[in-house]
């Protein structure tokens, strides 16, 4: 069996046909080849991520560990299980697409290290490449000029970051389709990320006030506050947001009109994802990591084609979560899922006689805040009652978040920092650094609370403090999932929840 595994960045569940079924605030927005995917597919309804943000999401995929309680944004690690690396002792054929520039970033450049062949898409935002952009002091601004100019350049939608890199993918195919052996192709798309700046037709596609194309309105914005922003400009970019999810879903039908042209569906497990929501004024947020992590950020699409099932067009209600990707594309490929990964393989769930379920509850959060909880049913979230005893732990800390300056490193050097065998899976000496007071995004930002998800799917009604009995058994519940994790014991104490 091949296996292909799409990851869109950003790429917003209720925004999706599949999903939406053209009701509610978003059944606007049309996704046509996802509808298409959905027939052949299982939809699951109840995927949820693990570690966020955008990097934390890919080494939860590419390793099949949760990282979030341990470490922030950076790279893989040399102990790590990885999904490529694994694949080298295999005659699998791998290969990795991507104009996501965050994997050859600061301190996160190593994913792309164990595949057989990667094309990268130059100059997608955060892509330092060729500019005559003018330099200022400090570089203030120049990843937007560098964008902006590339982006200047375009004639019509085939120049986009998503069209060149899925065009890249079909050429592949085309040139591969009778090779010798299975393969694994890693499709890293950065769209519909922001900024939103979709091409026509897809820039006035959902525009309801034609003339704010015409008012120059900006297509980058920044978490925060939704009051940052006016409502024409709340409506500017809603339109964006919908006319580039509609122009990814138009790129991604090319593939799936090349997997009709090779049948590639017969023997080829398909996986569609994202690696996280974001909000454009829902909750009064914008963009991520500045509040609450709810379902529209956290539940996450996930559309499985599988050659074999019996069961396509349906739609599956089991838990799942990011790491159990992992274990997925390996077992489709005949491979060993090591012992020290978190994620549970979901063909139990596509093939006959399918399983009711692979697992019972999902952890999920950022590095130094709250933790969450959900079995499905409920949404817990335990907030932070301190701002430590707080450590990240690791050999080889990225640390995008506190930017390129010396200084900021210096904490590494104190004489609280310790090396020692402090991680569950593997008995490598690692450094475990004291970083009290510091999150990867609002360290406030996460806060108790407790949602009926069943009676109350947009979580307006807080029942933390009302239902106690249901909240210390919620409380319990995540106790025995992070024990079950193997949690570092201090984040016990800095939520509050004891030991």
């Amino acid at each position: 069996m091949n296996v292909i595994f799409i990851l869109c960045d950003t790429l917003v569940r209720d925004k999706l046909s599949p999903y939406h079924g053209g009701r509610g605030p978003y059944g606007y927005i049309r996704t046509p080849n996802l509808d298409r995917l959905a027939q052949r597919s299982v939809t699951f309804s109840n995927h949820w991520i693990n570690s966020a943000p955008c990097m934390p999401a890919r080494r939860d995929l590419w390793s099949g560990r949760i990282e979030f309680p341990w470490r922030s944004w950076g790279p893989r690690e040399s102990f790590d299980p990885d999904w490529t690396l694994t694949l080298r002792d295999s005659e699998v054929t791998t290969a990795l697409f991507t104009d996501h520039a965050n994997l050859f970033d600061v301190g996160a450049g190593n994913y792309h290290f164990f595949f057989d062949e990667y094309q990268f898409v130059r100059g997608h935002f955060n892509d330092h490449c060729a500019t005559t952009a003018p330099i200022e002091p400090g570089r203030g601004g120049m990843t937007r000029r560098i964008y902006e100019q590339k982006r200047a350049t375009w004639v019509d939608e085939s120049e986009s970051y998503v069209a060149r890199n899925l065009t890249n993918v079909c050429d592949w195919l085309d040139q591969h389709i009778n090779m010798q052996g299975p393969f694994f192709l890693c499709v890293d798309e950065f769209d519909p990320h922001w900024p939103l700046d979709p091409p026509e037709p897809y820039r006035s596609m959902y525009l309801d006030d034609p003339a704010l194309a015409e008012k120059n309105l900006t297509t980058f914005y920044k978490g925060g506050n939704v009051d940052d922003y006016s409502e024409e400009e709340l409506a500017w970019l809603n339109a964006q947001c919908a006319g580039k999810i509609t122009m990814v879903d138009h790129w991604l039908g090319k593939l799936f009109d090349k997997m009709d042209q090779h049948a590639l569906w017969e023997d080829t497990l398909l996986i569609l994802t994202t690696d996280h929501g974001e909000f454009l004024g829902e909750y009064g947020m914008m963009s991520k990591g500045q509040g609450f992590n709810y379902p529209l950020f956290a539940r996450l699409p996930l559309i499985v084609h599988h050659p074999q099932a019996a069961c396509a067009g349906s739609v599956c209600d089991a838990l799942t979560c990011t790491v159990d990707l992992h274990a997925t594309v390996l077992d489709a490929l005949g491979q060993p899922v090591s012992e020290h990964c978190h994620g549970r393989s979901l063909l139990p769930l596509l093939e006959a006689p399918r399983s009711d379920t692979i697992r019972d509850d999902v952890l999920y959060g950022w590095w130094g805040r709250g933790f969450y909880w959900t079995d499905g049913r409920y949404l817990l979230c335990k907030g932070p009652e301190s701002d430590g005893p707080l450590y990240q732990y690791g050999t080889d800390f990225g640390e995008k978040w506190v930017g390129i300056k010396g200084h900021r490193f210096d904490r590494y050097n104190d004489g609280d920092c310790e090396t020692g065998r402090f991680l569950p899976h593997t008995d490598r000496a690692v450094y475990r650094v004291p970083c009290d007071g510091l999150a990867y995004g609002n360290p406030r930002g996460d806060f108790d609370a407790l949602f009926d998800l069943a009676a109350d799917p947009q979580c307006r009604t807080n029942r933390y403090a009302k239902d106690r009995e249901l909240r210390e058994t919620c409380l319990d519940k995540l106790r025995d999932a992070m024990r079950e994790l193997a949690v570092p014991e201090e984040h016990m104490q800095r939520l509050g929840l004891g030991i």
